[in-house]
């Protein structure tokens, strides 16, 4: 049963030496040869992925070891919630939950025979100027050895300490984040298990008490426990977690090969869900820790102007559904099908001057002006601006770039055969790109859940027996309540 499992978010939970490609930056006809596959080391996609994910609950507990830390404000007028079992509000350095059904159930406890049950003391606050905050992606309130606290670990204590991930040293990890953050002006951190959390390094500045109330005291039964996870429902997807502003001019990505070249040799050959920092060497986290000192208190100053969390969605609006649909279309072999949702993908892009002088010669050059201009509209201003942006501006550019470039190669490449073109070629590729790009809004739950259950990914914080990251379930979110995913 789910009660069984509340536990963990409270307490304790339960590479291969290969040889690296190295990157390499070629030719122009290199670039646009429409048979050439994106480079092993590229990671572009994982950093567009990770970017367009921030604060969001699917894809962070699909991909839960965190690879960016991002600085970011709460506003002034922001509540934040705290339950606990004494009637004592903190006034150092404590936990926070963005959602009261997160918070309560950290003043509840788990089915037991004797009473009384302990007191529910509530306490609300609401913040009276923004909060400097400092996000750290994936489950990184995940209390597990796996990975989740790499980031922080390097923060806190200089190097990845997976020893260090077991609820004993919340609040030494705490201390420490907060004894650092307190030098660069950072009042807090942000992280995510179930629902979002706030470490606040100063309970005396900046938030003032709405209320402090002893509410009824409840058992996590599962009426309780599933309000919790409404509230998880609540940020699955974009636009995520609103009350909290990052500034993406100033992100630092451990998928920046530049920032942390170590990794590169880690990740090769090694399935996303294996990436972690572990392994990372003392001069790339001199780097990583230097970068994160430059941080400003205010928004870098950048003169492009480009909201690059808006377009990152708007690729991948134009694009998820109708290559997932297009990869079903392949399954079934329907070669002129998929020839014609290709065109569609690319129909803002063909130019009427682009058509083959002799049909039938193996000759592609010809769909080149179609590729290029499929691979760089969305990019063509910010390319402009480089000089006047800021690292992580250029880092993100290169993102949607490589991203988009390997979209379009390979709708390029369907467009270029015809439709009587390779169908065994086009899925296979169409494969490739899905698996490479790995947007969590292909996970679901297959059929729809209905609206009284909620789809739900078990991954962190559940104890790992229950993991199937691979496979949503549809679980009861209304009575009458059934825990048949946790059998």
């Amino acid at each position: 049963m789910l009660t069984c499992l509340l536990p963990l978010l409270l307490a304790p939970s339960c590479a291969s030496a290969a040889t690296q490609v190295p990157l390499s930056v070629d030719t122009d006809a290199y670039k646009w040869d429409i048979d050439r596959p994106p480079h092993p080391n590229a990671t572009g996609h994982l950093i567009f992925d990770t970017v367009s994910s921030l604060l969001q609950h699917w894809p962070n507990t699909k991909n839960y070891n965190g690879h960016s830390i991002v600085p970011g404000a709460i506003p002034a007028g922001t509540l934040l919630y705290h339950g606990r079992t004494d009637p004592e509000p903190p006034s150092g350095r404590e936990w926070l939950a963005l959602d009261p059904e997160f918070a309560r159930i950290f003043c509840s406890r788990e089915p037991i025979d004797e009473d009384p049950l302990p007191e529910c003391w509530f306490l609300t606050l609401v913040t009276t100027r923004p909060v400097r905050v400092l996000y750290f992606d994936g489950s990184s309130a995940a209390k597990i050895p796996d990975g989740t606290m790499d980031a922080q670990d390097i923060v806190s204590w200089g190097k990845v300490w997976p020893e260090r991930s077991s609820s004993a040293w919340d609040y030494p990890r705490m201390n420490k984040l907060c004894d650092w953050g307190e030098q660069l002006g950072f009042e807090g951190f942000v992280r995510m298990q179930l629902g979002f959390e706030i470490i606040l390094c100063d309970f005396t500045s900046r938030v003032q008490t709405v209320s402090f109330s002893q509410l009824h005291a409840e058992r996590l039964d599962p009426h309780h426990a599933n309000s919790f996870l409404h509230a998880s429902e609540w940020h699955d997807a974009f636009p995520g977690e609103l009350r909290i502003k990052l500034d993406l001019s100033q992100l630092v990505s451990l998928y920046d090969t530049d920032l942390a070249p170590s990794l590169v040799e880690r990740r090769f050959n090694v399935s996303r869900a294996e990436h972690r920092l572990l392994g990372i060497n003392q001069e790339d986290i001199d780097r990583v820790l230097a970068r994160l000192g430059a941080i400003q208190d205010t928004p870098a100053t950048s003169e492009s102007g480009i909201d690059w969390l808006s377009l990152f969605q708007v690729i991948r609006d134009r694009y998820a559904k109708r290559l997932r649909v297009l990869q079903s279309t392949l399954k079934d072999a329907s070669g002129s099908r998929a020839f014609h949702l290709a065109s569609m993908m690319l129909a803002p892009y063909t130019l009427d001057s682009a058509a083959p002088e002799n049909p039938g010669e193996d000759d592609n050059s010809w769909v080149l002006p179609i590729f290029k201009l499929c691979a760089t509209t969305h990019t063509s201003f910010a390319a402009t601006r480089v000089a006047s942006s800021t690292p992580s501006e250029r880092l993100l550019l290169n993102a949607t770039q490589e991203t988009l470039h390997e979209i379009c190669r390979t709708l390029v490449m369907i467009y270029a055969e015809g439709e009587d073109g390779s169908v065994g070629k086009w899925k296979a590729e169409v494969d490739r790109l899905i698996s490479w790009l790995d947007w969590g809004e292909w996970l679901r739950c297959e059929p729809a859940c209905s609206w009284d259950e909620t789809c739900f990914l078990f991954g962190p914080p559940f104890a790992k027996k229950y993991w199937n990251l691979t496979a949503p379930r549809c679980i009861r979110a209304f009575p009458p309540y059934t825990f048949d995913a946790f059998e």
